[in-house]
């Protein structure tokens, strides 16, 4: 009796090895989110962010087709996703204000030329 337990859990081991890789649902909306937000805040005007959101992008999709084929390391992709999603929101989120900063600083150079009344 012991030995046919031994044998059905030895099946179900292979089995579910052979499953699918599954994504964690709460990370691919989180890195898709990440992408969205990249988008959002401008990522495509900048050229650094531009090229990891497309990376981001590419990925995410490498990811999905790893775990169609039953391979463990999309969830290593899917981190690199994030990973590079969130760099594009930072280079965008730089770019944006590195640009008011210059923007101020220009404002300012007009008023000290014209003086103070």
């Amino acid at each position: 009796m012991p030995s046919r337990w031994m044998n059905a859990l030895a099946l179900v081991g292979l089995t579910s090895a052979c499953a699918t890789t599954q994504l964690a649902s709460g990370r691919l909306e989180r890195t898709e989110a990440s992408i969205r937000a990249a988008e959002e805040v401008g990522a495509l005007a900048v050229p650094d962010a531009r090229l990891h959101l497309q990376l981001a992008k590419d990925q995410t999709a490498q990811a999905r087709k790893l775990a169609d084929d039953g391979d463990e390391r999309a969830g290593v992709m899917l981190t690199r996703a994030q990973a590079d999603a969130d760099l594009a929101v930072a280079l965008a989120r730089e770019a944006t204000a590195h640009n008011e900063a210059a923007r101020a600083t220009e404002d300012l150079k007009a008023v000290k030329a014209r003086g103070t009344p």
